[in-house]
């Protein structure tokens, strides 16, 4: 599906320009106090007599009023607000008799992000629609902007912007399965989605193996910077007096692939599913042994093995990495990785809670082990029962009240599910809910098919796309591995829009 359309340019204009800009077009323009510099970046045919500019930052109130902007003296403006976009604002001077002329820019941004030009029409006293717009041919790189402009009688007051991407190629070229991922070059980072590697730690590791090796290989054509595993690590440390021999060699398996995303310093983390966990004889985890229930998942994935990474923010206990977060800079734009384990008690919640509350400028990413159902239900059971989801009460405290949060990652049911969440607050913000866990889908007869996500994310404009793959069989129809036909090749391969509503790099510097 196509991303929610973005704000129109004409009225984004508007917005920006806070010394000239106000809600009425009609009203006399104010302008904030800044002293003006000599012009950089900009070049006119003919030339101009004079060029002065000024720095500034506007933004857009939610329900729709103009906020002027802050202007400031120099070449460059930078903002990681989500409401806010930086501009430069030009005043051009030309001899008398000049009526028409060639105006160029030439700067950067951030990351791929559109630059706009806007040209005062000084009889309305209003910007009008963006009468030139591009992108950089690759992250940071220069930008070229270049528009006539008819009609000259005074001086021209021109306005280059950082906003919301017009351009909706990616979406849209990305909407229609062709069993690839998205182009290289085209979008911001990627994420990767693993879970519910149970079945191939005790029987095949040389899949899980073949999973994150692929990752290491692939991560700098694919811009991938960050690697999730929700769970479900290994099968056979669920059922009650089993001695452990078993599951400490599905765990040592586990390990070594994981390993493999250590070893090329690649950012990652794991929780802990239901199959990682000790369950009493009456199949539950047992109330106020929190702690021990994760005794064996924490002597191979514990605290210990992550602390010194750059990436580690911290665990719920020193020594228990069932619940944790990663902090993580990626495309110039703020992440936190959160990790809630299976069914977390109230202790774990509030935890949980506090996190986010102390890392508010964070775009958070939740990854848990039991969210959405088949159906893209979330369900609200009670702690403690091997079958409980905690998907109702993760939405209701941490995903809601956090307007940082989203998107959020799961497994534990079979199949796949999406659920787009928008307008989730008076931000108008969008949350992203999805359920991959690939167990049950056989090949030869055997669970062994290693499908795993690998989500490209374009900030600008505000699309994701989606792409399962399968290392193993260098396959993305994942639908036809499933042995009970349950899904379409879209349900696998797709386009969504997501907002950050925490960190959203911009920027506009002359050259």
């Amino acid at each position: 599906m196509k991303a929610a359309p973005t704000i129109g340019s004409l009225l984004l204009a508007c917005v920006l320009v806070g010394a000239d800009a106000v809600a009425d077009p009609a009203a006399t323009r104010v302008q904030a106090p800044a002293a003006a510099v000599p012009a950089l970046g900009l070049l006119a045919v003919p030339n101009t007599v004079s060029a002065e500019m000024v720095a500034g930052v506007g933004s857009k109130e939610v329900d729709g009023n103009i906020e002027a902007g802050t202007e400031s003296s120099g070449a460059e403006a930078r903002t990681s607000a989500w409401d806010e976009f930086p501009y430069l604002r030009y005043t051009a001077t030309f001899d008398p008799g000049v009526d028409s002329a060639e105006i160029s820019w030439q700067g950067t941004s951030v990351n791929t992000n559109d630059l706009a030009m806007h040209v005062l029409d000084p009889a309305e006293s209003r910007w009008g629609p963006a009468v030139a717009v591009a992108r950089p041919d690759w992250p940071g790189g220069l930008v070229n902007l270049t528009a006539k402009v008819t009609g000259i009688d005074g001086p021209v007051e021109v306005m280059i912007v950082d906003s919301p991407r017009v351009d909706r190629s990616f979406a849209e070229h990305n909407a229609e399965v062709d069993g690839s991922f998205a182009e290289p070059g085209t979008y911001d980072f990627a994420l990767q989605h693993i879970t519910d590697t149970q079945y191939i730690s005790r029987d095949d590791p040389n899949v899980y193996d073949d999973m994150t090796q692929w990752s290491v290989d692939n991560a700098a054509e694919y811009g991938i910077d960050y690697s999730m595993h929700t769970g479900d690590i290994i099968q056979s440390w669920i059922s009650p007096g089993r001695p452990d021999t078993q599951s400490r060699i599905e765990f040592e398996a586990a390990s070594e692939s994981m390993q493999r995303l250590e070893d090329a310093n690649l950012p990652h983390g794991v929780l802990p599913g239901n199959h990682d966990n000790l369950w009493n004889v009456a199949g539950k985890l047992v109330p106020g042994m929190h702690e021990e229930n994760h005794a064996l998942y924490n002597e191979y994935f514990g605290p210990d093995r992550y602390r010194d990474q750059p990436w580690w923010g911290d665990s719920f206990t020193a020594q228990d990495n069932s619940a944790h977060y990663d902090l993580i800079d990626i495309a110039g734009a703020k992440f936190l990785m959160l990790y809630i384990g299976y069914n977390p008690p109230e202790k774990v919640m509030k935890w949980a809670e506090q996190v986010l509350a102390d890392h508010p400028d964070r775009n958070v990413v939740i990854g848990t082990h039991y969210y959405l159902d088949e159906g893209g239900e979330k369900k609200l059971m009670a702690f403690g029962d091997i079958g409980a989801s905690s998907g109702q009460q993760i939405w209701n405290r941490l995903v809601k009240p956090f307007e940082s949060v989203f998107l959020v990652l799961s497994g534990h049911v079979d199949g796949q599910a999406t659920v787009v969440d928008r307008d989730v607050d008076d931000t108008g913000r969008t949350v992203v809910q999805l359920l991959a866990d690939y167990q049950y889908f056989e090949v030869g007869g055997e669970r062994a098919t290693g499908f795993q996500r690998l989500l490209q994310f374009d900030i600008d404009g505000e699309a994701l796309a989606v792409t399962t793959h399968s290392p193993t069989l260098d396959r993305f129809d994942v639908e036809s591995f499933d042995p009970r036909r349950r899904f379409l090749p879209e349900d696998g391969e797709f386009v969504t829009d997501f907002t950050l509503r925490a960190d959203v790099p911009r920027a506009v510097s002359a050259r």
